[in-house]
């Protein structure tokens, strides 16, 4: 049994070695995304002016008359001042001019004010696309469609069985050898032996940030194919409003129901014992016909343990409920689901989760490279054995 179980780990891992290794050190990086991305670009996330924010619908219409060629599609609700809007937009229908090659909008929320421009995922060899860039590649390396995300998914899988194999393989196979030597690392190891415990005791220690990543990464690049279906089989599985919902058979640019009534309407439409939720962000789904309007409790992702949310889907025109979706108007296992990013990008622990992650994936990238260097050597290790005969 051992021997089979040492053949997967080794030969899964080394299939997947440099795949872990490139997403490990991305995430390292984009767990403290915003903070690297404020530094590498204060001019487009830094206002200076603390005045209080504009009224919401003169802000959209301030940034939208700004270009004709664009039109809101998610403005923040909880950007604090000094700071500017992430916005995100996209090309008007009927619009003319040259079009637009860029997706996010740099706002000042208390003038409207456009600080700068950025398509998320592009490289353009600038300082103001690198971070989403990383964020993307950690996402689905960078390839069209979805395959990066299902390969990355399958990575996932056979990474979460090599550890446990990696875990199995450390149990003592002597009666009376202490488990916990295999955590400790000889200090007068040298060569391949230093090499096997760098290994192992790395592989041990990061087990704890490597299994619920690992996991977590099923869900992120197979949630529909394979995480949502077997989750299913605890519970229902609730369809997202945005799936269900046909497309409007005549988008309109001026709907009858301002956005600034959907905020309203959405607030008293929270389920019971989310009404003391912040406001999050404002959406509108031009094609589907309905705003998306996300409310979260205090701290989301910011402290640990918050990871309650709820959205909240108004009909753009007739201001109806057109559906919600987040923890408290969730399933049991909708509420399962809604932990598996925290989980993932550690912020589920808020500061020191997101900590646990950068420092975990910098040893997991290290872990690799010892993983590779003990294969290489133990197999050049015959050869020499053998040329020296």
């Amino acid at each position: 049994m051992k021997a089979f179980v040492r053949g997967l780990h080794r030969w899964c891992g080394l299939a997947i070695a440099l795949f872990v290794a490139a997403t490990a050190l991305t995430g390292s990086l984009i767990a403290f995304e915003h903070e690297l991305d404020a530094w590498l670009n204060p001019a487009l996330f830094k206002t200076g002016d603390t005045r209080p924010a504009l009224p919401f619908d003169t802000l959209l219409a301030r940034i939208e008359s700004q270009d004709g060629r664009i039109r809101v599609t998610q403005l923040p609700l909880d950007t604090p001042p000094g700071q500017a809007s992430e916005v995100q937009v996209e090309a008007r229908p009927g619009a003319t001019g040259p079009a637009i090659d860029f997706d996010r909008m740099f706002v000042d929320p208390a003038s409207g004010r456009i600080l700068g421009t950025r398509k998320w995922g592009a490289w353009n060899w600038d300082r103001a696309h690198l971070m989403p860039w990383l964020n993307r590649f950690h996402r689905n390396l960078a390839l069209p469609g979805q395959w990066g995300n299902r390969l990355l998914g399958w990575v996932s899988v056979a990474w979460l069985l090599i550890s446990l194999a990696g875990l199995y393989l450390t149990l003592p196979t002597r009666p009376g050898r202490p488990w916990r030597s295999a955590w400790r690392m000889s200090l007068d190891a040298r060569g391949l032996k230093l090499v096997n415990d760098l290994h192992r005791t790395i592989g041990l220690w990061t087990l704890l940030v490597a299994l619920p990543i690992a996991f977590t990464g099923v869900y992120l690049g197979l949630g529909n194919e394979v995480f949502k279906p077997i989750a299913s089989l605890f519970g229902p599985v609730s369809p997202h409003p945005v799936t269900t919902r046909a497309p409007a058979a005549a988008p309109s640019t001026a709907s009858a129901i301002s956005p600034r009534q959907s905020v309203a309407l959405a607030r008293a439409l929270l389920p019971e014992g989310t009404r003391d939720y912040e406001p999050w962000y404002f959406g509108h789904l031009a094609s589907r016909g309905m705003y998306r309007v996300a409310f979260k409790e205090k701290d989301l992702r910011e402290s640990a343990l918050r990871v309650r949310y709820e959205q909240v889907f108004i009909d753009d025109r007739t201001g109806e409920l057109a559906g919600r979706f987040g923890y408290a108007s969730g399933t049991p296992v909708d509420r399962f689901l809604v932990w598996q990013y925290p989980v993932h990008s550690g912020k589920v622990l808020g500061p020191l989760g997101r900590a646990l992650v950068a420092l975990g994936g910098v040893l997991i990238v290290l872990l690799c490279v010892v993983g590779v260097m003990r294969y290489g050597m133990r197999t050049a290790a015959p050869r020499a054995s053998s040329a020296s005969a």
